[in-house]
């Protein structure tokens, strides 16, 4: 592991010397870091001697934001000592003792290995260790919001199953539910106990008054910790939804803090190495709604192949542009939502969703609205015998695209393949990974949907 050492005092030597025999190399030995620092130098790992150092929580949040791995060695009493407790960073006292030092290389190989976590573990056994690094290469949206112009059109299990057939093919997924109408995700996923919920999570964040910097740093570790991971599927992790009524509720009236929050659990996931799918409501209104589609990289609408489908969707996009014209100017709007925008057509039956399609895009020129949309998703329609099992079983293997993976049910593979592909157009590594695990159908290539291959 690429090491940098931070400190210029005995403990720091003593480490510099030991590091190389334990395998590690250490590309530089500095006293002060800051964020600039990052840029700087090609490391994995930072390991702070705080009496030896000169480091604030604020550098360090940032390297952790960058992927880079923290490892801290801070006396009884030391403010980082105390941070590094509250955000789970791996600690050691000062001056460590050989027991000491040798629990940090320990620390340092289980990382090393990929075992601090489970999904890393799974996603090392599963896929082989270069899919964290696919997955961060810059050639994925993980940021993505899943939204419908209208209910019944079944964003939700499109939602809930997009986050499966990621998390089955080794990447780290973290669902939310974003739904300011009382979301159903938690039933969804057969959910019985639960780390917090959407609205406690904003509640708890929204309630702490003056943060000052070691509730900052805090925050992404809560953000993380906010999220209930599955142990049949190490790879997901789940935050349910607001789960009230009351749309009064005194958090939701706060939305700039309420956009922090929402801000914060998309980079918490992220700088995890993850990627983030919130379950977004209908109404691009709801504060909750607003800020999850602000903050999105990639923005699916699902909807049914239509009439009502298709002018609800005419409408949702003419009132985002609308929206966004009016402070950054039409062009830039058009830009925003054609570069995020993917279309996906839900329950579809034949190539009946062409005619839907064209009748769209007309209605939208017809609006003044030039976006060159596609049907990035053609999910087909669900056996109901199947559908309805998913949704009632009380078993999570019942989801669709999991139950696929179990029992390669033949109905469920163009289900399986479609949402594959829609998945590929936020993350590209997914059908790799997929195909290393059987996920993917043995089924033909198939034309494009204007018959072109």
């Amino acid at each position: 592991m690429q090491v940098l050492l931070l400190g210029a005092g005995t403990v720091t030597s003593r480490l510099n010397m030991q590091l190389a025999e334990q395998g590690h190399s250490v590309i530089a030995q500095i006293a002060a870091f800051t964020p600039q620092h990052i840029d700087l130098f090609d490391f994995r790992a930072l390991v702070v001697v705080s009496p030896e150092s000169s480091v604030s929580p604020e550098s360090l949040v940032k390297a952790a934001e960058r992927g880079k791995l923290i490892f801290v060695i801070a006396g009884v009493g030391d403010g980082m000592a105390s941070w590094a407790n509250g955000v789970g960073v791996p600690s050691i006292a000062y001056p460590p003792s050989d027991v000491d030092i040798n629990k940090l290389y320990e620390e340092m190989r289980r990382a090393d290995a990929g075992n601090l976590a489970a999904d890393d573990q799974y996603r090392r056994a599963v896929l082989g260790s270069d899919m964290s690094a696919r997955i961060q290469s810059g050639m994925a949206v993980r940021k993505i919001a899943i939204t419908s112009p209208k209910g019944g059109t079944g964003k939700t299990t499109v939602a809930v199953n997009l986050a499966v057939a990621l998390a089955l093919s080794g990447i780290t997924t973290y669902l939310v539910d974003a739904d300011g109408n009382a979301g159903a995700l938690q039933y969804h996923m057969r959910m019985e106990r639960v780390n917090t919920t959407m609205i406690g999570l904003l509640r708890r964040e929204i309630a702490k008054a003056n943060k000052g910097v070691m509730g900052d740093v805090a925050s992404g570790a809560a953000y993380l910790n906010a999220f209930t991971p599955l142990e049949n599927l190490p790879t997901l992790r789940v935050l349910p939804g607001l789960i009230t009524d009351d749309l009064g509720d005194e958090v939701l009236q706060q939305e700039a803090r309420v956009a922090e929050v929402i801000q914060g659990l998309y980079e918490a996931g992220v700088a995890a190495g993850g990627v983030v799918i919130m379950d977004v409501g209908i109404n691009p209104a709801h504060v909750v709604h607003r800020a999850a589609l602000k903050a999105a990289e990639g923005i699916a609408i699902v909807i049914k192949p239509e009439i009502p489908d298709l002018a609800e969707t005419r409408r949702w996009i003419a009132r985002m542009i609308n929206s966004l014209a009016s402070v950054v100017g039409k062009g830039s709007a058009h830009e925003f939502v054609g570069s995020r925008v993917k279309l996906c057509y839900n329950q579809v039956v034949g190539d009946g969703f062409k005619a839907a399609h064209k009748m769209l895009q007309q209605a939208l020129s017809e609006d003044k609205i030039e976006l060159a949309l596609i049907p990035n998703g053609i999910i087909p329609i669900v056996d109901p015998r199947l559908a309805a099992q998913a949704v009632n079983s009380d078993r999570r293997e019942d989801i669709l695209i999991w139950r696929y993976k179990k029992e390669k049910l033949e109905e469920l593979g163009p289900f399986a393949d479609s949402l594959l592909g829609f998945a590929s157009h936020f993350v590209p590594a997914v059908r790799e990974g997929a195909s290393r695990i059987g996920l993917l159908p043995n089924a033909p290539k198939k034309r494009g949907w204007f018959g072109k291959g």
